[in-house]
């Protein structure tokens, strides 16, 4: 019998990417369907992982093992790969979620997994006047995928974003990304949403990235609208403190 050949690194993460970009735009359709979701960023994230899991395993029962789709990693470290990314036991950055790939065919230990780093945000009216959820956005979220400090994306040809749209419209959050991206990632393409859902807003970047490898870099973005069941308050001291 012929030895099954195994699909090019290229092709594996082809279907890694579409199939975590699945994962969590089902995770984040269940979200929308809550009568009530929590304000804090956070607290919004830890419901998501449930639904992840619920829905990893919906499609693991149908999949009837042919594959087992692994459950997304809530705020998991970013682990070392070599002597050189070493920090002494500091802490270190932690991407809102992570989904590893394997590649059986790697040239070296540094390859042989390699991360799909997703980093999630509130969307929506100011939380105060020091705190921007729309600005931060793009500050703390989309930044981190061209910052050598966090290396979100690191070895990786692509990585997602997710919003909680928590007040606003898509539309008016759109013109506002914009704005502050043209500000500070200013070889950025701009953000064009498309609204194939009534819950949903999906949309891809295509970046040259100057600060982290590879510099090709495709920046996937869903937004999930979460105004009808937001609960909190928008000046939530919770929202301000961001460490990571």
């Amino acid at each position: 019998m012929a030895r099954r050949s195994i699909p090019s690194f290229i092709i594996l993460w082809k279907r890694h990417r579409e199939l975590y970009r699945g994962v969590f735009s089902d995770a984040l359709l269940l979200l929308a369907q809550k009568d009530t979701v929590p304000g804090d960023e956070d607290a919004i994230s830890e419901v998501l992982c449930v639904l992840l899991r619920q829905v990893c395993w919906e499609r693991n029962q149908a999949g009837q093992g042919k594959k087992e789709i692994r459950l997304p990693v809530w705020e998991s470290p970013i682990q070392p790969v070599n002597e050189a990314e070493l920090r002494g036991g500091k802490k270190r950055k932690r991407p809102d979620f992570t989904c590893s790939c394997i590649d059986p065919l790697a040239d070296s230990p540094e390859r042989c997994e390699i991360s799909l780093h997703v980093e999630c945000k509130r969307l929506g009216r100011a939380a105060s006047t020091s705190w921007e959820l729309n600005k931060n956005y793009v500050d703390h979220g989309i930044k981190r995928f061209d910052c050598p400090d966090h290396g979100y994306g690191k070895r990786s040809p692509s990585g997602m974003m997710i919003g909680y749209i928590t007040g606003m419209t898509p539309g008016e959050i759109e013109t506002e990304v914009n704005t502050q991206q043209k500000k500070q990632l200013p070889n950025f393409p701009g953000l064009r949403f498309i609204f194939d859902d009534k819950n949903l807003c999906r949309t891809c970047q295509e970046i040259e990235r100057r600060n982290v490898l590879p510099a090709r870099f495709e920046l996937d973005h869903l937004w999930v609208d979460l105004r009808h069941a937001y609960q909190g308050e928008e000046n939530r001291v919770g929202d301000i403190v961001d460490p990571v």
